[in-house]
């Protein structure tokens, strides 16, 4: 299933975001209670942001001013005590390589989609709250063999199909296929063909689902 991104049918949620976007961690655990409630089933594509936000006519985030960041980093503490979950605004590892840990949630998803044991959604929210809530290194592997233990999958085999050709190239196609259907940034969630970014829009996400 690696040719390609993962196509979501009528009762999955599809979930665009890069594995490094600290409102995809606040996000988190609410988008998969939502899910659990309404019978849905989360289909992550992790994506790089390199690639969707200068397409849509971002800024790239290394590029941004200082006050962007003061107002970014405050939104980040004010929505983290709103909702009761830890987050440090401005961690050392904020800035690192996506392939290992982006390799490592898409191929997850491919290891369950194709009948391989493993919970996808814990994976990638572990992921999020060692960078975000324990400010520790997401591509480490000594760091990431852990959480990928934690959540039911073989470390060392899990690794080496992230890292693969293959699994870097869906990463790559969620980003375009993100592109493609004019999505703007992460996360972004879509439900049967409606799209809601960001965390703050999950209010929609629920009422979008409680309408099915």
């Amino acid at each position: 299933m690696v040719e390609g991104a993962n196509k979501a049918g009528a009762r999955e949620i599809e979930y665009f975001y890069s594995i490094r976007s600290s409102f995809t961690y606040l996000g988190a655990q609410r988008l998969y209670a939502l899910a659990d409630r309404y019978g849905r089933r989360v289909v992550h594509r992790p994506v790089l942001l390199s690639i969707v936000v200068p397409a849509a006519g971002g800024v790239p985030f290394e590029k941004r001013s200082k006050a962007w960041w003061r107002m970014q980093e405050r939104d980040m503490e004010r929505w983290g005590e709103y909702l009761g979950i830890p987050i440090n605004p401005d961690p050392v590892h904020h800035y690192g390589t996506m392939e290992l840990p982006s390799g490592l949630v898409a191929a997850a998803q491919d290891h369950v989609d194709t009948g391989g044991a493993g919970d996808v959604d814990c994976l990638s929210f572990e992921l999020l709250a060692a960078l975000w809530r324990d400010d520790t290194d997401i591509s480490d592997p000594s760091v990431t063999d852990t959480l990928c233990a934690r959540c039911g999958f073989d470390s060392e085999d899990l690794r080496g199909k992230a890292l693969s050709p293959a699994i870097q190239a869906v990463v790559k196609a969620n980003s375009e296929e993100m592109v493609a259907r004019g999505y703007i940034g992460a996360p972004t969630y879509a439900v049967d063909g409606e799209a809601f970014y960001g965390q703050d829009r999950l209010l929609f996400v629920e009422r979008a689902l409680a309408k099915t």
